[in-house]
C-alpha cells in the first residue's frame, strides 16, 4: 500500500511539475493583445518590411496608404493614446508614405528612410516598446 502511495505522490509531482513549466514557457510577444490599433500597427510593420524587400529587389512598391490611412480611426488599447499629438504624428506618416509611393526611383530610398524615421519618431513618445523592432527596417 505504501508502495503505491509513493507512486502516485511520485506521479502527481511529476505531472504539477510539468503543467508549471509549460504555463512558465509562455510570454506575452503582444502585450496589447487584439486592439484594432495594435493588430493593425503589426500589419503596417509587416507592410513596410515588404517594402523594404522591394526596394532592396529594385522592384516596384505597391500602395498601401488606405489600409494604413485606418490608424486615425483604429480603436487604441489606451484611448488616451489618440490625442492631437497622435493624429499629427499619424498624419505625418501617411504624408510620407504618400511620397514613398508616389517617389521617383531616384528618391525612393530617401521616402523609404522618412517614413521610418516618422514610425520611430512617433513610437518614441507613445509607444517604446516596438522601436527595436521598427530599427530593423531601417535600410543604409
Amino acid at each position: 500500500m505504501l508502495k503505491y502511495f509513493s507512486q502516485f505522490i511520485f506521479v502527481s509531482v511529476v505531472l504539477i511539475s510539468c503543467q508549471k513549466q509549460e504555463n512558465a514557457v509562455e510570454t506575452i510577444q503582444y502585450p496589447n493583445q487584439d486592439a484594432p490599433l495594435a493588430l493593425l500597427m503589426r500589419d503596417m510593420f509587416l507592410d513596410l518590411e515588404q517594402i523594404k524587400e522591394e526596394i532592396t529587389d529594385g522592384n516596384k512598391i505597391k500602395s498601401y496608404l488606405k489600409k494604413h490611412q485606418e490608424l486615425l480611426t483604429a480603436k487604441p488599447t489606451d484611448p488616451k493614446v489618440k490625442t492631437e499629438q497622435f493624429n499629427t504624428m499619424g498624419m505625418a506618416y501617411l504624408a510620407n508614405l504618400r511620397a514613398l509611393e508616389e517617389s521617383s526611383e531616384e528618391a525612393l530610398l530617401d521616402n523609404y528612410k522618412s517614413v521610418v524615421s516618422t514610425c520611430l519618431a512617433c513610437h518614441t513618445s507613445y509607444c517604446p516598446g516596438p522601436v527595436k523592432r521598427i530599427n530593423l527596417l531601417k535600410l543604409d
